[in-house]
């Protein structure tokens, strides 16, 4: 699971460092490579393969014949990069995927359990200060989805 919030730059090859703590977790039983696509919220979604496979079953079951499911698997599917660490651990996010998701030279690489997103750190900041509530009134919204409490 990845958890946790990093700060990081962008260099001009379009290279980012992915924290220690996820490279860890990437070389410690994921294979590679890596799979990096377009997120939600203007943001990009980085996957070990073994999660993106169960995303590909998802989209490939769904009905074709819809012309909304088409339009997102189009557009989900049409800026995806499979990507390869490298030594210093970076991944390289192609300029296609730089433009869709606004990303310029700040980077906030955020932990989201089975996925890590990579955000404009201006976007990012703009999302989050406009998108805050506090956790007791989102947990009070979100009860009847099963989460209850934090606590055990």
């Amino acid at each position: 699971m990845f958890r946790g919030i990093f700060h990081n730059s962008v260099d001009d090859k379009g290279r980012t460092s992915i924290p220690a703590r996820f490279r860890e977790q990437i070389r410690d039983g994921h294979e590679t490579p890596l799979v990096l696509t377009l997120g939600f919220d203007q943001c990009l979604f980085l996957y070990p393969m073994d999660a993106w496979k169960k995303i590909e079953e998802k989209l490939a079951a769904l009905d074709t014949l819809n012309s909304e499911v088409r339009q997102f698997q189009r557009t989900i599917l049409k800026a995806t990069d499979e990507v390869e660490m490298d030594q210093q651990g970076r991944i390289v996010i192609s300029p296609v995927l730089r433009k869709e998701a606004g990303i310029h030279k700040s980077v906030v690489i955020v932990g989201m359990l089975h996925r890590i997103e990579i955000w404009d750190k201006e976007k990012y900041e703009n999302y989050h200060a406009q998108t805050t509530q506090s956790l007791e009134l989102l947990g009070q919204k979100l009860s009847d989805k099963g989460i209850q409490s934090l606590t055990l």
